[in-house]
């Protein structure tokens, strides 16, 4: 007996050793690297910088090599002024071609310049949106995270539960072999108890559907297991105005707007690029070997340097110039409304997060204001109980009052918790 003993020992002790101790800044850390909708956001943003470079807005010369090769079989018959004739059948002929060719736009209307804000500012708007889906994942994370630490705190209080009604059904069964408690009593207590396991069964089930959950954001295997800290902490010293400030600052979706507003800006110097006169620059480097059996030159070798410079501008173009040029101005004008819209949005977002935030904190102390009143209540009505003073279905009422009291406090902390994360979320403090 002994040695099983020892051996269930060392066996929980292992597995406790082996079950991860997740806190809540690496379950985040593991959500930015892990998390399905991060890991899309990422690669958008290695796209957008990819995309971002000199030659892509046109600023980097061309660079050409080209080599052919024509051939060809005639039959000729000519009468020459001469009078002679020349009469062949089967002549070949051919040529060969090599060339190295450099060609650079040297002006365009200031377009290329327009073009790299534009690939610039592209890159700006992936990383708002890049930092918009960080605020979402961590806000996952934070909710997923301590909604575990809420369902493992009520669990524990109905496993409180149990324990109380445990010791209610030893009292009444003692009584009841010395004859002072009826065969209904102990009945009733042996089915309270039993409803007591019961709910404790359920949450059991509800915290382990909790990590799945928060295993899911965390893109792991759902069966991992880990253990939590069992608090839940709460920040009480907000201050609105600087959460604003901080917000139309920081917030990933003013930010996308802000640089929405510039893209559209830039649109318009693009279209308005076509009204300017283009310059190029050429140079080349060109070979031509050519033999034919059917002319008075048998071979003919070409080679040499090439330059020159180009200039061109459009006159006409079907008015097409100017209606890119409206719609760019029409653009730039839903942009504005669109940032307009995001800080109105937004307000309205902060303001009402602060206020659940604030009508949370005060359930939350009125809630702690109650468990000690129900805990007060329930020692004396157990002190009652074991006197004989108060009956079962009083001592039930009180039980039941204070497991209720502590569940609306764990609850009232988690909702508070949840309106804290908003307003981080809001404010932008969530992203890395």
């Amino acid at each position: 007996m002994a040695c099983c003993a020892a051996l269930a020992l060392i066996s929980a002790g292992i597995s406790l050793h082996a079950q991860e101790v997740l806190t809540l800044e690496r379950a985040i850390e593991l959500a930015r690297k892990s998390n399905y909708a991060n890991r899309r956001a990422d690669n958008d943003l290695a796209i957008a910088r990819n995309n971002n470079t000199l030659g892509n807005a046109g600023y980097l010369p061309k660079l050409d090599i080209n080599a052919g090769y024509t051939g060809g079989i005639s039959n000729i018959n000519q009468r020459l002024s001469t009078g002679e004739i020349v009469d062949k059948s089967g002549a070949s002929n051919g040529s060969a071609t090599a060339g190295l060719g450099v060609t650079w736009t040297a002006f365009d209307g200031f377009r290329m310049g327009a073009l790299r804000d534009r690939l610039t500012g592209q890159v700006a708007l992936v990383e708002a949106n890049q930092r918009g889906t960080d605020e979402t994942t961590t806000s996952q994370v934070i909710k997923a995270y301590y909604d575990i630490v809420q369902q493992q705190k009520v669990l524990g209080v109905l496993q409180r539960g149990v324990a109380l009604s445990e010791e209610r059904v030893k009292n009444v069964e003692l009584k009841y072999q010395v004859g002072e408690n009826s065969k209904r009593e102990l009945l009733q207590a042996k089915v309270d108890l039993n409803a007591d396991r019961s709910a404790m069964l359920k949450q059991e089930a509800t915290l382990a559907n909790s990590r799945t959950t928060l295993n899911q954001v965390l893109a792991r295997n759902e069966d991992q297991n880990f253990s939590v800290t069992d608090t839940i902490p709460l920040t009480e010293n907000f201050d609105y105005a600087s959460l604003r400030l901080e917000a139309i600052a920081a917030n990933s979706r003013i930010q996308a707007a802000r640089v929405g507003r510039d893209l559209a800006q830039t649109d318009l110097r693009i279209a308005n690029a076509a009204r300017y006169p283009k310059v190029g620059l050429l140079l080349g480097y060109n070979l031509l070997q050519a033999n034919t059996q059917t002319g008075s030159v048998a071979s003919n070798t070409n080679f040499g340097l090439t330059y020159g410079l180009t200039a061109s501008m459009n006159l006409y173009d079907g008015l097409n110039t100017e209606r890119e040029a409206e719609n760019a101005r029409i653009a730039i004008a839903s942009s504005d409304i669109t940032y307009d819209e995001a800080v109105k949005s937004l307000d309205a977002d902060l303001a009402r997060a602060y206020k659940n935030y604030t009508n949370r904190l005060q359930v939350v102390a009125l809630e702690r204001d109650n468990l000690g009143i129900a805990r007060e209540n329930l020692d004396l009505a157990m002190e009652r109980y074991k006197v004989g003073v108060l009956i079962p279905l009083e001592l039930r009422e009180a039980q039941a009052a204070y497991i209720s009291a502590e569940s609306r406090l764990v609850s009232a902390q988690y909702d508070a918790k949840q309106a804290e994360t908003d307003l981080l979320r809001l404010s932008g403090r969530l992203a890395k």
